[in-house]
């Protein structure tokens, strides 16, 4: 994927206040707008909101928690490598984080993205599932099939939207860490929402240097598992 420049945080006290001031930020944004499971998840995973987790650390804790691990990247992996990290339980991450130039938004996934973004999800096992179902459909996929799987990745996992007690809430890790894009997914009138179906993910072409015009509305986690053909058994 090309991504346009940005900026990062220099030092481990920039990063530090860098993660504060998104923490302080988005924290009060996420309630009332991001899931049920992935605020549990938020809550089960206890990261600190004035420091940025160190990956080392980190992995150990979630790894005694979930059985995952961080598995540190100096950016963009691959999608095949990426899913085969994610058959190992392993979640790739950087751990830079953005500078206060790409405060609102960055379109490279940073620590902030992949830590607040999607741990919460690793410690869950609705969000389990999915993860592990679509890591085990890119095990020996062909290309064709792989760009298949990590659209449905990404009308999920990254930008996913849910019904929830007859409520539209954001599940998507792309949108929780976004200061900007998850109102507006959920409430924006120039963005279509359309109800997920897996046959059309597959599909489906998406946005990966701008906020998304288009938002896969899945009925519940649990039937998004079902649809995808996800297993009890991967659940911890």
């Amino acid at each position: 994927m090309q991504t346009r420049p940005h900026s990062r945080a220099a030092t481990h006290r920039e990063a530090d206040l860098v993660w504060r001031a998104l923490w302080r930020k988005q924290v009060p944004r996420i309630s009332g707008r991001m899931c049920t499971p992935f605020l549990e998840g938020l809550r089960r995973a206890r990261l600190a909101p004035d420091r940025l987790p160190r990956h080392a650390e980190l992995s150990r804790r979630l790894e005694d928690l979930a059985g995952w691990r961080i598995q540190t990247v100096p950016g963009l992996v691959p999608p095949r490598d990426f899913f085969a990290l994610l058959r190992d339980r392993r979640f790739p991450s950087p751990e830079w984080i953005r500078g206060r130039e790409n405060f609102e938004y960055t379109p490279e996934p940073d620590a902030f993205h992949d830590v607040f973004g999607h741990v919460p999800q690793l410690v869950r096992p609705e969000f389990q599932e999915v993860l592990g179902e679509l890591a085990d459909q890119a095990h020996g996929a062909d290309e064709r099939e792989l760009e298949e799987i990590e659209r449905i990745y990404w009308f999920t996992i990254e930008f996913g939207l849910v019904r929830e007690a007859g409520e539209l809430r954001a599940m998507g890790a792309g949108l929780a860490s976004s200061v900007d894009e998850l109102t507006r997914s959920l409430s924006a009138s120039e963005v279509r929402r359309l109800p997920f179906r897996a046959s059309d993910a597959r599909r489906r072409s998406f946005e990966t240097d701008r906020p998304q015009e288009v938002y896969l509305v899945a009925s519940s986690l649990e039937q998004l598992g079902r649809e995808l053909g996800g297993r009890s058994s991967r659940c911890r």
